[in-house]
């Protein structure tokens, strides 16, 4: 008897489905699916019913791009946060990082990823046009540039810094420290150290 003829459908069609997701490949997939299988059937179905509800209601802003369940997120709608300070970062996930730390009272403008030719991605790929329309409108007082210290980021950092520069000659624009290891990212750094980072930053 044939592998496909034993191995059941539904489990294929999950792990496939799952290679979708970045940075999934099938080893990975095949391993949230089996561990997904363990647990009890009443958390299975509330694990599925939160994703169901997640795909549903989550949308970028239409201001600035961050993953949110409103047209305009809770950042850019609040009347106390300053649209003079707008730190640019790469994701969603590294705003939600820096707002943990209470401390920066600026916006944020989400690139949706960073230029990587490698994997064919380019600076006309990230949401930089939106981000020039916002300092046009809004003429900050600074922009923080606040990409992942990698290679990657710096790339993309310097590519926006370079662009800013020619467009807003009187703008501040200033990068986080290194207070973050080089070839980290900004999601999974500690509080202290992303704080420093952004305390320091030149």
């Amino acid at each position: 008897m044939a592998f496909e003829d034993v191995f059941p459908k539904p489990i294929k069609e999950a792990i496939e489905s799952i290679t979708k997701i970045p940075t999934y490949g099938e080893r990975g997939a095949s391993r949230f699916v089996y561990n997904l299988l363990k647990v009890p059937s009443e958390d299975r179905t509330l694990i599925v019913d939160t994703l169901q509800n997640l795909v549903k209601s989550i949308k970028n802003c239409s201001e600035c791009g961050i993953l949110t369940d409103r047209d305009v997120c809770a950042i850019c709608s609040d009347s106390k946060r300053s649209k003079k300070f707008i730190c640019v970062v790469e994701e969603s996930q590294d705003a939600y990082a820096i707002e943990k730390l209470e401390r920066y009272t600026g916006v944020y403008h989400i690139l949706g990823g960073r230029i990587a030719p490698l994997e064919g991605i380019s600076a006309q790929d990230l949401s930089i046009d939106k981000l020039l329309e916002r300092i046009e409108k809004y003429k900050p007082k600074e922009v923080i540039i606040a990409t992942n210290p990698n290679v990657e980021g710096e790339a993309t950092a310097n590519y926006i810094i370079k662009l800013l520069r020619k467009q807003f000659h009187h703008l501040k624009i200033t990068r986080i420290s290194y207070g973050l290891q080089f070839g980290s990212f900004i999601e999974f750094a500690d509080e202290i150290s992303l704080e420093k980072s952004l305390e320091n930053r030149k």
